[in-house]
């Protein structure tokens, strides 16, 4: 019982990155999503360096991320699709994606549990929280009446029974992966692994479907892609494993915070004790 608890803001933080996620996507070109998601790995790397025990990004990452920042920048730019609503959810989102990465990270760091536990724990209690967010949003309601989003009638072909299927299978090996990411990696790390994997997204999304950015916005994406190959991932600073109230903020003196220097557990800072 004391695991569920632990593991429900994990939860809830995951359903709020999620349910903005799905709302950029419906407003927005996929290039608009992947230029912003982009941005979170700037700032969960300030997070890690002050909560998660890691040292400041090493000047070759610090060059990776301003790369990805340049994208970013020429994207938005240049991007003449998306309405200014777009741009309110879009960071909504960021501010989501590095609650919900550093959450996450610090909740793997907390519980010792296999990937596939962890996995079959958040989904489990993913359940109620699912069943809740479809009565606020009506779609409980337009399935009863035999509806879908758009008012039509609720039909079920085989196409959209295999991408169900299809969907929940990828969605619970996407899961797995992500958790043994997660917890090799650091919440900055796991950032910048999400955003590059998006090139063959963004592939497919340029040949298939018309809702895509010009070749210019495009280009930018793919510096950004390009940029976050060569971040290398900041390392834990001597004796830390993780979240420590006692070893927070490392570039502001241990009194300022109220901590006693002498307390077990308690280390020098960057402006010491």
């Amino acid at each position: 019982m004391r695991t569920c608890i632990g593991f429900l803001p994990f939860v809830a933080c995951f359903f709020a990155l999620l349910s903005s996620g799905m709302w950029v996507m419906k407003v927005a070109p996929l290039e608009t999503f992947i230029a912003f998601k982009s941005t979170t790995p700037i700032v969960l790397s300030m997070l890690d360096y002050m909560f998660m025990g890691r040292t400041f990004p090493s000047l070759k990452s610090l060059c990776a991320m301003a790369g990805i920042t340049g994208g970013a920048v020429w994207y938005v730019s240049g991007d003449v699709k998306s309405e200014k609503i777009a741009y309110l959810y879009c960071a909504v989102f960021v501010f989501m994606a590095c609650i919900e990465g550093g959450v996450a990270k610090d909740t793997i760091n907390r519980y010792q549990m296999n990937s596939w536990s962890r996995t079959f724990l958040v989904n489990t209690l993913s359940i109620p929280v699912g069943i809740v967010l479809s009565l606020l949003t009506g779609e409980a309601e337009n399935v009863k009446n035999g509806m879908d989003a758009n008012g039509n009638a609720l039909k079920f072909g085989n196409r959209g029974l295999i991408a169900l299927v299809c969907s929940c299978f990828f969605g619970v090996g996407m899961g797995l992966f992500t958790m043994l990411i997660r917890d090799a990696l650091s919440a900055t790390s796991c950032a910048v692994v999400a955003t590059c994997n998006k090139f063959l997204a963004e592939v497919v999304n340029f040949f298939i479907w018309k809702n895509h950015a010009s070749l210019e916005g495009a280009g930018a994406v793919c510096l950004i892609m390009a940029s976050g190959i060569f971040y290398e991932q900041a390392q834990l600073r001597p004796g830390e494993t993780g979240f420590n109230p006692k070893t927070i903020l490392p570039c502001i003196p241990r009194r300022v915070l109220g901590i006693v220097p002498d307390e077990e557990g308690v280390r020098e800072g960057l402006l010491g004790k």
